[in-house]
């Protein structure tokens, strides 16, 4: 998936905007040289390959960014040795200098650096063997994106679950110049640029590579159904229910992706691209992701070895649910004993290559997102069938409370060490009652970033 020229693009991106100064205020060597980096298709399409080099990056979609996020949540305990930062994601005390924050802030916002390059570029381009649809093909990847990584740091640092809120994170859709910088957008704002690059990347992609004469695209590239998926994960989250039914049905009905039978479903975790994948970021041997390093590393590896454990908490949640077959996908029983009472998640295994996906959206997800779109007590049907096929009788649902806490518990179950169960917790509610009455719902914005703005951004109350 790499080339000498995208790795070139990747690093100096990295780089530059990891640097001790304000992700906002930076001059990439991209920036400084457009003329030369984007002049023909060949270069595009290896600033096409950066962009997605980007998303893999360790601390964003290589491992860090879901694991912290579990981590910080009553899924996740940590493990390490007299590591401040990861002890503060386990006790949930994040302080405004943790550093695997500050790190998976600085990755996504690379994400970002890189897809405006893309955008703004693009359509200046003057070459003949670039056709229109690769032209907007390229654009409408970088387009989705933009607004996957924008949601995905609203999710973290924003409160997503309130359009009225002040507190967005800072938008940005344009490539800065060293001078710039950027505050918090409201909720409102944010949501606004998430789907207007959505819905645009939305109509001019397609799942059908325009390289290749009826060729399906791979699914560790940005789709047309993919896009439709993400649309349908922040129409959730802003409330728009009947948005978000009529995204999650399209992608359901379409067939791009069918749920896994039930006795199966750790294949989805063993092998590359299973049915159930919409999005999928694909690593190999020689481009590892860091998934299995830091949940498993090897079968008699101690506490002080993994970075992030499951936590005895889910271990009694799958207690409680006879015959879930997702239970299989966590170890309680044949870890060392410096791990009890803690456990490891199995959906990362694979100690000999190291080359464990990155499952971005899946199938799934876009069940439980039809269910809760549909209500009490429409959304009963599609719920129970994931959960028969899952290996579970129905739950009890006969009225509104209870179907949303089955939701809940569905997406718990489903989507655990999927970076999910934090946002989720803010989604209904109930980050206090879970996680205890000091545990804010949004993670604290680096202060490194607030200083770097002159104040410019402002902190979420409480930090």
């Amino acid at each position: 998936m790499k080339n000498s020229i995208a790795i070139i693009c990747f690093v100096s991106l990295t780089g530059i905007l990891s640097s001790c100064d304000s992700f906002l205020s930076q001059n990439s060597t991209i920036d400084v040289a457009d003329s030369d980096m984007f002049t023909d298709a060949a270069s595009l399409e290896s600033a096409r390959i950066g962009l997605y080099n980007s998303l893999q990056n360790q601390y964003y979609y290589g491992g860090y960014y879901q694991l912290v996020l579990d981590a910080y949540s009553d899924n996740g305990a940590t493990g390490g040795y007299d590591n401040l930062d990861l002890d503060e994601l386990g006790l949930k005390e994040a302080s405004a200098d943790n550093i695997y924050i500050q790190n998976v802030w600085t990755a996504i916002y690379n994400t970002i650096y890189a897809a405006n390059q893309i955008i703004a570029n693009v359509d200046l381009i003057e070459d003949e063997t670039l056709s229109d649809a690769v032209r907007n093909d390229i654009k409408g990847e970088a387009l989705a994106i933009r607004g996957m990584a924008h949601f995905d740091l609203l999710k973290i640092f924003g409160e997503h679950w309130d359009a009225t809120s002040m507190y967005g994170i800072p938008v940005v859709t344009e490539v800065l110049d060293a001078t710039a910088t950027r505050g918090r957008n409201t909720v409102a704002e944010t949501f606004t640029a998430i789907l207007d690059d959505l819905l645009a990347a939305e109509a001019l992609l397609s799942d059908t590579d325009p390289r290749y004469e009826d060729v399906m695209k791979g699914k560790q590239f940005m789709t047309k159904t993919a896009c439709t998926a993400l649309l349908a994960r922040v129409y959730r989250a802003n409330m728009n229910m009947p948005m978000a039914l009529e995204k999650a049905t399209a992608v359901i009905s379409s067939g791009y992706a069918t749920v896994a039978d039930g006795a199966l479903v750790g294949e989805i975790y063993a092998t590359k691209f299973s049915d159930e994948s919409i999005f999928e970021l694909a690593f190999n041997a020689q481009d590892k992701s860091a998934f299995n390093s830091l949940t498993y590393a090897r079968e008699d590896a101690l506490r002080s070895e993994v970075n992030f454990l499951a936590a005895n908490d889910l271990k009694t949640f799958f207690e409680d649910r006879t015959g879930d077959v997702r239970a299989d996908l966590l170890d309680f029983e044949s870890n060392d004993v410096s791990i009890e009472p803690d456990g490891r998640t199995q959906k990362y295994r694979g100690e000999v290559f190291q080359d464990n996906s990155a499952y971005i959206i899946r199938i799934s997800e876009l069940l439980l997102i039809q269910a809760e779109a549909q209500g009490f007590p429409a959304g009963n049907t599609a719920l129970w069938d994931l959960q028969a096929n899952r290996g579970m009788d129905a739950s009890i649902i006969d009225n509104e409370d209870q179907f949303y806490s089955a939701i809940m518990a569905e997406r718990r179950a489903e989507l655990n060490f999927e970076g999910d169960r934090y946002a989720d917790l803010a989604h209904f509610g109930k980050v206090a009652e879970v996680l205890g009455d000091g545990v804010l719902p949004c993670l604290p914005i680096p202060n490194r970033e607030i200083g770097a703005s002159g104040g410019l951004i402002e902190q979420y109350p409480g930090y």
